[in-house]
């Protein structure tokens, strides 16, 4: 298989491979973290399609960034406050205790995947694997399918489809906003700041 077919039919499906076997198979967040993390890594490093770090993370003007960076707190927010409406199982804590999310390894996964974790998938979703169409595309939607992998039997199948639905579409609104913006650091700042938001919004629902 040439880097083209592997591009197009392989590498969207690295989450889906790493996140399955770690989570749905051996029922460890971390595996499914680190094994993703490093196989998107690898195919970066590995790729003839290096991003130029000053190029790629660059921006055209300064207030897009920091606005991009409120909007991503804001999907924290809306968790917290659709978070009784979701109807978790009574049993979320002890899930997570069982994927390994538990005491001082909250902290670190917070800190780690708050950090790394944008870094790596904007640079692969919206670089390695970026398009400048202006509609959505199969990637856009493959982005957002393996999350469901992360959340599917935690909330109601109709919380999966506004999840999916809306990491679609912030997919596409991403890969616009860097389009225009010249770079990938608006969707890298606004994802961190999600992700972190999201995540401190979790913990918080599951220690208290």
């Amino acid at each position: 298989m040439n880097s083209t077919s592997f591009k197009k039919f392989i590498a969207p499906l690295v989450p889906y491979i790493t996140v399955g076997i770690g989570l749905l198979v051996c029922h460890n967040v971390w595996l499914a973290v680190l094994s993703y993390h490093a196989a998107m890594a690898l195919i970066l490093l590995f790729s003839k399609s290096h991003i130029n770090i000053k190029q790629g993370y660059q921006s055209k003007t300064f207030w897009i960034p920091v606005l991009l960076a409120l909007i991503g707190v804001g999907a924290g927010i809306l968790l917290y406050l659709l978070w009784p409406y979701l109807d978790v199982p009574g049993d979320f804590r002890q899930y997570l205790r069982s994927v390994g999310l538990y005491g001082w390894t909250w902290p670190v996964f917070i800190v780690y995947a708050s950090l790394i974790n944008p870094l790596l998938e904007e640079s692969y979703w919206r670089g390695y694997l970026g398009s400048s169409a202006k509609n959505i595309t199969v990637n856009d939607l493959l982005f957002a399918g393996y999350h469901l992998l992360v959340i599917g039997g935690n909330v109601r199948v109709i919380w999966l489809i506004a999840v999916f639905c809306g990491l679609a579409i912030a997919a596409w609104f991403w890969r616009q906003i860097n389009r225009m913006n010249g770079g990938l650091l608006v969707s890298l700042i606004s994802h961190l700041t999600a992700d972190a938001a999201v995540f401190l919004a979790i913990y918080y629902f599951a220690v208290r």
